[in-house]
């Protein structure tokens, strides 16, 4: 991809600059909030050599680019000077008539989760390392290289409430420092897990913050109306101090007497709930591991991401995350064998470049660019992602950290015992396997 020529067609094919309310981007797509959707030019922008396909969620405008997403956005950022630059973009509370109230909250999750995500990849992909260093004795426990690789790891779960916070002011365009900040005391060792504090008289419950996004989760929305309230009321030339001031004193009480248990309580049940979805063994990873490339085209795959965060924070390891080796393998597969069985030169170029994609870091530009486009593809991956998912139900597979599944990122499924990780690379096989061969059974239409 040429991205000094595709950077300002796309924005011609999205109706000008004066169209582009704001706009941002993920790890494989750019993400615009459009003044008229019905202005863009779909056909256009999917013929745009390097874009592999078009989602509208959540009220954003997605153009799916794969892993060169960040070269061609930033040829992109000084082409749209009057347009607002944001992690994500639509205000919660916004009188918003084209969402229905249930999108902007996935929305909001998504928006929160989502830039949080590259840090989640680095920590599992660190752990993972770790791991197989202390497998082959190449470092131990007490040795002060793992103990300081370690704790640079394990903050991207302890302060993971932190970055949601801070996403989820940005989203909802209030203080992100002071969300950030609040959610700092209370992931402090201070706060988090204490037992027989009060505040004002006032018992408190032991929550524990670290690791725990749901609290900030309900938080953030709480302190953006708070917020908007103290802009209204406060004289300009105060409201600098004030501001800040008002917002720690009010919501850091609330939360810990009211959304920290809250959010407690509703994380213990996404756990059990995860735990209750995975008691029925293959049946259950089979359904879910069908169900995640249907869950990526959409958009709302990280909408799960808190369940995983949660299952993991509970109990160590995650069986829900392990849906996404059977399918991602499985998507990798497809996209090969369509690239080796293709008679179409193009066809064969994209097949081939991003299965090795898919099976080395990330799955969106094979989804886009060849399964859901040539259609068979598609069925074969769910197909092969739902036997395999039987596979990794019945020997109770496990990830004990997270990142995009791939061949590079197994090291992540140990962490138990070394079968957990054998059979996690059996099912990485089988599902590359099955996904090629079905794919070359069943076939596809070229054209």
């Amino acid at each position: 991809m040429n991205f000094k020529e595709t950077a300002p067609k796309i924005i011609e094919y999205l109706g000008g600059k004066e169209n582009i309310k704001t706009h941002t981007h993920c790890m494989t797509r750019l993400r615009f909030v459009l003044n008229d959707d019905a202005k863009a030019d779909e056909e256009a922008l999917k013929a745009l050599k390097g874009v592999k396909g078009i989602v509208k969620q959540g009220g954003m405008f997605q153009v799916i680019i794969g892993v060169e997403v960040e070269q061609l956005y930033n040829e992109i950022l000084p082409l749209l000077p009057d347009a607002e630059a944001a992690p994500v973009v639509e205000d919660l509370n916004a009188d918003d008539k084209k969402e229905s109230k249930m999108n902007q909250i996935f929305a909001f999750i998504s928006g929160c989760i989502t830039p949080t995500l590259p840090v989640l990849i680095g920590s599992g992909l660190i752990s993972a390392i770790l791991a197989l260093l202390l497998n082959f004795n190449v470092l131990t426990n007490e040795s002060s290289t793992y103990i300081l690789l370690n704790a640079l790891a394990n903050a991207a779960y302890s302060y993971l409430p932190v970055m949601v916070a801070f996403a989820g002011a940005r989203r909802l365009k209030t203080n992100e420092y002071v969300a950030a900040f609040i959610m700092l005391a209370l992931c402090s060792a201070a706060v988090t897990g204490v037992e027989g504090l009060s505040i004002f008289g006032i018992p408190l419950m032991s929550v524990k913050y670290t690791s725990n996004i749901v609290p900030a989760l309900l938080m953030v929305p709480v302190m953006s109306v708070l917020d908007k309230a103290i802009l209204k009321v406060t004289p300009n030339a105060i409201k600098s101090i004030i501001r800040p001031f008002a917002l720690a004193m009010i919501m850091f009480p609330i939360t810990l007497l009211v959304l920290g248990p809250i959010g407690t309580i509703v994380g213990s049940a996404l756990a059990q709930f995860c735990i209750w979805v995975t008691s029925f063994g293959g049946l259950s990873m089979a359904i879910l591991s069908a169900l995640h490339p249907l869950l990526v085209m959409v958009g709302m795959h990280t909408i799960i991401t808190p369940l995983i965060v949660n299952e993991i924070t509970a109990v160590g390891s995650s069986l829900l995350f392990s849906k996404a080796l059977a399918a991602n393998l499985a998507i990798a597969g497809a996209a090969l064998a369509v690239g080796i069985k293709a008679k179409k030169a193009e066809n064969k170029e994209v097949g081939i470049s991003t299965g090795i994609t898919a099976l080395l870091s990330v799955t969106e530009p094979a989804l886009y660019g060849v399964l859901i486009r040539m259609k068979k593809p598609l069925i074969s991956a769910i197909i092969a992602s739902a036997i395999t998912g039987v596979f990794i139900g019945i020997f109770d597979i496990r990830a004990y950290a997270t990142a995009s599944c791939s061949f590079l990122t197994l090291p992540i499924f140990m962490g138990g015992s070394m079968s957990n990780f054998y059979l996690a690379c059996a099912a990485a096989v089988m599902a590359t396997v099955l996904g090629f061969v079905i794919t070359w059974i069943i076939g596809f239409d070229e054209d």
